[in-house]
């Protein structure tokens, strides 16, 4: 059974983190999220997995015009960031994923303050 964690689980869920730093990535600041939710994994009405999500936003492929000028793109990526911040904040998101492959473009975005994960991520499908 899967069940949304409650507030006695917090202590549990603490040291259980703290145990698999070996294998996870905890990124504490994500708990104070409006859109965190932690979920229970229970079998016997006892807890045998916690884990937490929340939403994020994911910018796809830029698609700028062709001939577009170094200055404009930087113009419009800047407008295009700013947007995409307000959205994001309005729906109480906190953290917007790029994916990049453009070296030109990686410098320009970590400028703005996105940090390059040195992580996989990986992607599921519905």
């Amino acid at each position: 059974m899967v069940r949304n964690a409650k507030p006695e689980d917090a202590a549990t869920y603490a040291s259980w983190l703290k145990d698999a730093t070996h294998i996870n990535l905890v990124d504490h600041g994500v708990y104070g999220y409006p859109t965190t939710q932690t979920l229970v994994v229970e079998h016997k009405e006892q807890p045998q997995l916690i884990n937490s999500f929340h939403a994020v936003i994911v910018m796809e492929a830029l698609a700028p015009r062709p001939g577009l000028s170094a200055l404009r793109e930087a113009w419009a990526l800047n407008e295009l960031f700013e947007k995409i911040k307000e959205k994001a904040r309005a729906a109480g998101v906190k953290e917007i994923m790029f994916g990049c492959k453009d070296k030109r473009l990686e410098k320009f975005i970590k400028e703005r303050g996105f940090e390059k994960l040195s992580f996989p991520v990986f992607r599921y499908k519905l």
